[in-house]
């Protein structure tokens, strides 16, 4: 009986762990993606935006001329996504 309690709650601490993943990656590649479609003066407000919808916590935000890096966290899981932008062509974010 015990271990059969502590197989479920290890699976069901790994599912969250899974939905937490993915839910800060997809945070991330978002926020990226919105980072270099907007203009540099409001991306700040952007991000947030974006990261709050997808009740998220932005950690790290790197901002280069034609480059986005993010940091998301979601339940202890960080996912980092890179997205950018060549000559006004947007391109589909980095995994990392």
């Amino acid at each position: 009986m015990l271990l059969m309690g502590l197989s479920l709650f290890s699976l069901v601490h790994t599912s969250n762990r899974l939905l937490a993943a993915q839910q800060s990656q997809f945070a991330a590649d978002a926020s990226a993606l919105g980072c270099v479609l907007v203009e540099n003066d409001v991306v700040q407000d952007v991000l947030k935006k974006i990261v709050e919808q997808n009740f998220a916590e932005l950690v790290e935000v790197l901002i280069d001329t034609d480059q986005c890096v993010t940091t998301v966290r979601v339940d202890r899981v960080e996912r980092r996504a890179i997205a950018m932008s060549v000559g006004g062509l947007d391109l589909p974010t980095l995994q990392r």
